[in-house]
């Protein structure tokens, strides 16, 4: 017959107090739960504003091609430098300007190159998507 004595040398945990988790052990995971919540808040924060950046680049780039293509669709004679225009975004609020500026006889004698430059300022700072291409005449 087994002794209670060797239930206690066997397995001692079976016969202590120590149940379930302490006081400590609830607020350290608490405090690590915590640190991990707040970081994912802060990646979802930076997740945003780069978001938001990258929808304002992509806008500035829009207004720029279209601009490049009406002047491609322009005949070679009337497609002269242009006083800046500017753009509303309805939904963020952000002023878009673009500038068209035309040189004559550059790269080569005859054609005329065509820089559209888009600029645009938001939380971010001011930014700036050039554009430019030669056209020659047909």
């Amino acid at each position: 017959m087994l002794q209670p004595s060797a239930i206690v040398r066997k397995k001692p945990w079976l016969l202590s107090d120590d149940s379930g988790i302490s006081f400590i052990d609830l607020m350290l995971s608490l405090v690590v739960l915590t640190i991990g919540v707040l970081a994912m808040m802060d990646l979802q924060i930076i997740a945003t504003r780069s978001n938001a950046s990258s929808q304002g680049t992509v806008t500035a780039i829009s207004l720029a091609e279209e601009k490049m293509e009406t002047i491609k669709n322009k005949p070679f004679t009337s497609i002269i430098s242009e006083a800046p225009t500017t753009w509303t975004d309805p939904v963020a609020g952000v002023i878009y300007t673009t500038t068209v500026t035309v040189t004559n006889n550059q790269p080569i004698s005859g054609v005329k190159k065509v820089d559209v430059t888009v600029t645009w300022s938001d939380k971010a700072g001011a930014h700036r998507i050039p554009m430019a291409t030669v056209i020659a005449p047909q």
